[in-house]
């Protein structure tokens, strides 16, 4: 009895999500390399992103990865996409590749200093086209 008050209550709970919510879709990073990848993008999303095409000074904490021919979850699970690139400078979102994770400030500066990095600017419809996968190269 227990366990089928429980499957109703769960049940509820699901039925009373409702879809604006959760507005988007999170995207994904495939890549189509035989290497691992490193990404990086600006959650802040009024600076580092297109037209601004420099890296922060300052190596950022969290820099995701993709095993080489995988395909990674790389944003939450219901970002609001329209608010997102309402705050974005030019619409389109910036996200910055990696052939090598940089773990100290040195090995940051030497990407930044010798653009070690590709970058891919996606507008919101491409993104759409596609279904929210960013891919690599």
């Amino acid at each position: 009895m227990k366990t089928l008050i429980k499957y109703i209550f769960i049940f509820f709970i699901l039925c009373s999500c409702h879809p604006e919510k959760f507005p988007g879709k999170a995207i994904r990073v495939k890549n189509n390399s035989a290497e691992r990848i490193y990404y990086w993008y600006s959650k802040s999303y009024d600076v580092y992103h297109f037209p601004e095409i420099i890296l922060p000074i300052e190596k950022p904490v969290l820099i995701s990865s993709c095993d080489a021919n995988n395909i990674e979850l790389a944003s939450g699970y219901d970002p609001d996409w329209v608010e997102i690139y309402s705050q974005l400078p030019e619409g389109k979102f910036s996200i910055y590749f990696f052939d090598e994770l940089a773990t100290t400030q040195e090995e940051w500066d030497d990407i930044r200093f010798n653009h070690m990095v590709l970058r891919k600017d996606i507008t919101f419809e491409e993104l759409k086209n596609n279904d929210y996968i960013i891919y690599y190269p």
